[in-house]
């Protein structure tokens, strides 16, 4: 039986492993062209177009009026600028999974209230969140060797258009606007620097203004020049070294070299030359508030030991003013009011902050704050 097997195997040396040689395997023919080609690398401009088609789902294009979907929590966020001689207003995505930047803008005739669309775009000195494409934010691209951390910048153009600032991490970058070249950066920390984490940038004259706040309800206002030079926080008027929060109050862009810096509500605004440090401040005349020292305290502060009585004279006298944002014109202030009262904007007196009257802007769905007439207040 052993040499059956054998032989066997000897006679099937190839099935066996015996060592003959192997068949020659025939390289096979090239697959036939499919037509089918590789999908093309994705461009600013397919981004760009692709981000416009969702801002005009938000804003259709050419509306003539607010979407009332603008009341809604989460919603994009109004906001006021001067361009030249115009008043712009801009409608800025805050949903976290697109940000989408502004999202709608009109041309608003301070005559009548009525609103001339505008397409989305970035309001002059006012900056706004975008989302990173890679290493780039709407087509500025950092440096290869920049440091990346998130997938978010602050994206800001100056008030003249000549120059972008982009902001990532702990880094400012300066872009020529036309080209979009890189041309210089610096870090907001270090001595004089940011000490909380940057909520929003803004590009005023020949300044960079950086919004921070701390994990509390304390907020507050950085500047620096562009060549990186840290001015440092905007501080009280007659308070020493006391910082500014804008707690319950706003930063505002009033003209090309001026900012605002609001407390309470407006209770005041202190006033900052961004060239020369130079500050005014202004205070509102309030009625007196249904309060006890201590729930005043607690209110301005985040604390919740507040009664209802109290909260509810507070907001009713200055609501409307908690985040509201001015533009200043020759003799007055051109403010977008907040709360109960968004779609409206007041005029108020650039001395005494007292309101003079509102323009009532149109909502889409009509009724009475369709009328896009100004009313005297």
């Amino acid at each position: 039986m052993r040499a059956y097997v054998l032989v066997g195997c000897a006679f099937f040396a190839f099935s066996c492993g015996g060592g003959s040689k192997p068949k020659t395997v025939k390289n096979p023919k090239p697959e036939e062209d499919s037509g089918q080609t590789a999908p093309k690398p994705e461009t600013e401009a397919d981004r760009e177009a692709k981000r416009l088609a969702q801002a005009h789902a938000i804003i259709p294009e050419g509306s003539k009026c607010l979407p009332t979907s603008l009341k809604e929590e989460g919603a994009p966020r109004l906001e006021l600028a001067a361009s030249g001689a115009d008043a712009l207003l801009c409608a800025q995505d805050q949903d976290p999974s697109r940000l989408l930047g502004s999202v709608g803008c009109w041309k608003v005739d301070l005559a009548t209230g009525g609103l001339e669309y505008r397409e989305p775009q970035m309001l002059p000195g006012r900056g706004m969140m975008v989302k990173l494409d890679g290493q780039c934010a709407r087509g500025y691209c950092l440096p290869a060797e920049a440091k990346v951390s998130g997938s978010e910048a602050h994206i800001a153009k100056n008030i003249d258009g000549t120059k972008v600032a982009v902001l990532v991490g702990d880094d400012v970058h300066i872009f020529n606007a036309e080209n979009k070249s890189h041309e210089s950066s610096f870090s907001i920390r270090g001595d004089k620097g940011v000490t909380n984490n940057p909520t929003a940038m803004h590009f005023v004259g020949d300044a960079i203004v950086v919004e921070g706040a701390d994990e509390g309800p304390f907020s507050s206002v950085w500047v620096f020049k562009t060549d990186g030079t840290a001015v440092g926080p905007v501080t009280s008027l007659g308070g020493g070294d006391k910082q500014i929060s804008t707690y319950k109050g706003s930063l505002s862009i009033l003209d090309k070299t001026r900012i605002g810096v609001s407390e309470r509500g407006m209770e005041t605004l202190t006033t900052y030359q961004v060239d020369n440090g130079a500050r005014a401040k202004l205070v509102r005349k309030v009625p007196k508030y249904s309060c006890k020292p201590a729930e005043l305290d607690a209110y301005w502060h985040g604390g919740d030991k507040v009664t209802d009585k109290c909260k509810g004279s507070i907001e009713k006298a200055s609501g409307n003013l908690m985040g509201a944002t001015a533009v200043a014109g020759a003799k007055n202030f051109l403010v977008l009011l907040r709360g109960p009262r968004l779609g409206e904007l007041g005029v108020l007196d650039s001395k005494s902050l007292a309101e003079k009257k509102a323009i009532k802007l149109q909502w889409c769905e009509g009724g009475a704050a369709a009328d896009a007439g100004a009313s005297e207040e």
